[in-house]
């Protein structure tokens, strides 16, 4: 597998002083729209092996996380191990049987990995050693050793994005790996960058507060350079909906009324959305899925999800909307499709699915 520098080709800017994926919203992708329930599903997958999809589990949108079919990427050579290239594979399977789902796989935004191919290239480049964080003085002077906090599958290196090379490096090796027709775009581990999950780190290279700022504020920099990139390259980040490695929040009994009255704004139309299926109350938060989503939604679960999580309602045939919500009486809301009234109240937390 080839990663190929492509700085001219994805020039990007910022949009915005931090970053859309923590500043909801980040505008949606430019793919096409599709209002098929079973493909405006989402997942996240851990599993060994590859992740294979039943014909009657066809998500929409998986995200492949790094963990996946590890055991067919680990080498006992750690610069073998293939990563990429093996769920870039598991997408290519998945594929086959679903032509319609979209698939991710896995990047980090702190961490540089060993088992990724596009970073282990340039993670032992001597002339590159800057591109990541180092031991320091206590006064910002790297000492030329890169702090490495290893495990088992490899060495994980901390990027460094005040270094602009390494920033520009990401992203454009990370927009080279979903250039296959297979890959619809990433998953971005940690896009919040140091300390998360490490905070021994810090005092161990002896960093600053300000230098710690100025780490976190470039890496945030990098991740909206890195979505903007992506969607010029009509690819996705899992990151630029806005929660991290989970999904958006579904409403409740308690939280129903409020929540459908902000989603049900017309304006809430132009952003992306994923919202939390719910295994006890599935028929309530479907009726409101169906009853505020946008054209780019998808309902279901975050990480490590599966194919355990699939609910035979995701096979309802709904066709396509008619119009938007309606708050057709106090409370409740309403939203006519080709095949039916998706109807939710929320006064008693009863849902009408007639479909």
């Amino acid at each position: 597998m080839q990663f190929i520098i492509l700085l001219s080709l994805f020039s990007v800017s910022v949009l915005c002083a931090d970053n859309c994926a923590l500043q909801y919203p980040c505008p949606p992708p430019t793919w096409t729209v599709t209002w098929q329930l079973n493909l405006s599903t989402i997942c996240q997958p851990a599993v060994s092996g590859y992740f294979l999809t039943p014909p009657e589990k066809n998500w929409g949108l998986i995200s492949l996380d790094w963990s996946n079919a590890e055991s067919i990427w680990l080498n006992t050579d750690r610069n073998k191990s293939t990563c990429e290239e093996t769920n870039t594979q598991n997408a290519k399977l998945i594929k086959q049987t679903s032509p319609g789902s979209r698939v991710f796989i896995y990047h980090n935004m702190e961490l540089a990995l060993q088992w990724l191919e596009s970073q282990r290239a340039v993670m032992y480049d001597p002339t590159k050693s800057h591109w990541f964080l180092q031991f320091t003085d206590g006064n910002g002077v790297k000492n030329g050793t890169i702090y490495n906090e290893p495990r088992g599958e490899g060495d994980q290196f901390f990027w460094d994005f005040r270094v602009k090379e390494a920033s520009d490096y990401f992203v454009s090796s990370v927009v080279q790996t979903t250039l296959n027709p297979y890959v619809d775009g990433s998953f971005t581990d940690d896009v919040e960058g140091l300390p998360e999950e490490h905070e021994d780190a810090i005092k161990a290279m002896r960093l600053s507060t300000a230098e710690v700022a100025d780490i976190k504020q470039s890496t945030h920099d990098t991740s909206q350079n890195l979505i903007t990139a992506l969607i010029k390259a009509n690819k996705y980040n899992w990151q630029a909906f806005s929660q991290e490695d989970g999904v958006g929040p579904a409403p409740s009994s308690t939280t129903c009324t409020s929540f459908m009255r902000t989603y049900c704004a017309p304006e809430m139309q132009k952003n992306p959305m994923t919202m939390q299926m719910s295994v006890t109350d599935a028929e309530q938060v479907l009726a409101a899925f169906l009853i505020v989503r946008p054209p780019y939604g998808w309902l279901g679960f975050g990480w490590e999800s599966d194919n355990r999580n699939w609910l035979p309602i995701f096979n309802t045939n709904v066709g396509e909307p008619m119009g938007l919500c309606e708050e057709v009486s106090t409370g409740v809301f309403t939203r006519v499709w080709t095949r039916g009234t998706a109807k939710l109240n929320c006064n008693n937390w009863t849902a009408t699915l007639p479909f």
